[in-house]
């Protein structure tokens, strides 16, 4: 296995990820809660018309609509894992 760092970031250019997104900026965004964002120019184009954008997209985020972040605030549970349910079979989050 290499030293080099391997980032993803869903809907960010390769370039943005590369360049301006750090390993330090995962742990952050993971231990603190707070999520970070990137401005990409991005090429557009509207019934032909080309046209070039700067657009502010959250990189990272520790939010999750998938998954329960536990107490501990790293290990997680998929939504209606059994362990979640309450006795009354209530949800328990």
């Amino acid at each position: 296995m290499t030293d080099e760092d391997h980032k993803k970031c869903k809907g960010i250019k390769k370039n943005i990820i590369k360049k301006a997104i750090t390993h330090e900026d995962y742990k952050n965004c993971l231990f603190t809660g707070k999520e970070q964002r990137r401005k990409m120019i991005i090429i557009q184009s509207e019934k032909h018309d080309i046209y070039t954008e700067e657009v502010n997209k959250i990189a990272l985020s520790a939010e999750d609509d998938k998954r329960v972040i536990m107490e501990d605030g790293i290990n997680t549970k998929a939504y209606g894992h059994f362990s979640l349910r309450h006795p009354n079979n209530g949800w328990v989050f």
